[in-house]
């Protein structure tokens, strides 16, 4: 699916990207008792309940796109605490492994370690909140992922990372206590744009230089940059090597068609 839409195995992806690229219309909407949703009839569509963590909609949407692949016709996924963890379900199990293979190939994994100068064996709290956050999941999943379905994280490790509370994994990162989430960016922030919505934190490790009016520089802080999103948009970073990416902020629990999520607001004349 990947190779279809045009994007490699070696880096993290957007999903809704993805999705837009072989022609799937994602959707979100505000449905407290779902996940998510995927038919395809008139046309492939998918829809995430907007009332969800952004690294599990994301996972959500994947999903769906493993159902796409599959061909069915019509899947609804249901929120409920025992369907996080079902596995009696084949199609369900099936969906979770393709949705966790497309967002995280081995090949990216590896890479974003290797990158980094990081071993995976021996990864630490605040290691795997960095590299969860380039690929746009969660804490938990990633460990999951290493520990279950890549088989590279020994279990007595993911034991022990699983045991550090989110936050604190954080502040281990960041080197600093924050009072809210912020998401950490380096310069191997590759593949894939950074994607946040109104409010949200961003550390910037280095000195690069912000273009565009969706993103302020709040402060320097210990080796780096923190913004903040405050308005839906594009903005654009860049620094001295040659590094960019793009952020895009989209509106909070935004609600509608995905490909309208960045679209600034226009005030009224």
């Amino acid at each position: 699916m990947r190779t279809q839409a045009g994007f490699g195995l070696d880096s993290a992806i957007c999903v809704y990207d993805l999705a837009q690229r072989l022609g799937v219309e994602v959707r979100f909407l505000d449905l407290p008792s779902m996940e998510g949703m995927y038919y395809n009839a008139p046309q492939p569509h998918i829809i995430v309940s907007s009332m969800r963590p952004i690294g599990r909609r994301a996972f959500t949407c994947a999903h769906e796109l493993g159902h796409h692949s599959f061909g069915d016709g019509l899947d609804m996924h249901e929120f409920t605490e025992e369907s996080r963890f079902n596995r009696t379900n084949s199609r369900e199990f099936a969906a979770d492994c393709f949705a966790g293979f497309l967002l995280m190939p081995k090949v990216a994994i590896e890479r974003a370690f290797a990158v980094r100068g990081w071993a995976i064996r021996e990864c630490t709290p605040d290691q795997i909140y960095v590299i969860s956050s380039y690929f746009g999941v969660g804490y938990t999943t990633l460990v999951y992922h290493l520990r279950s379905s890549l088989h590279i994280l020994p279990r007595f490790r993911a034991k022990r990372l699983l045991q550090v509370p989110l936050r604190k994994a954080q502040d281990m990162a960041l080197g600093w206590e924050a009072s809210k989430t912020v998401w950490i960016v380096d310069g191997n922030w590759k593949g894939r744009p950074i994607d946040v919505e109104e409010g949200d934190l961003i550390f910037v490790r280095g000195q690069a230089s912000l273009e565009g009016p969706s993103v302020d520089h709040l402060a320097d802080k210990q080796g780096g940059r923190i913004l903040l999103a405050h308005r839906p948009g594009i903005a654009r970073l860049e620094d001295n090597s040659g590094w960019s990416a793009f952020i895009r902020v989209s509106r909070r629990d935004f609600v509608g068609r995905g490909i309208f999520r960045h679209l600034e607001e226009v005030g009224n004349e």
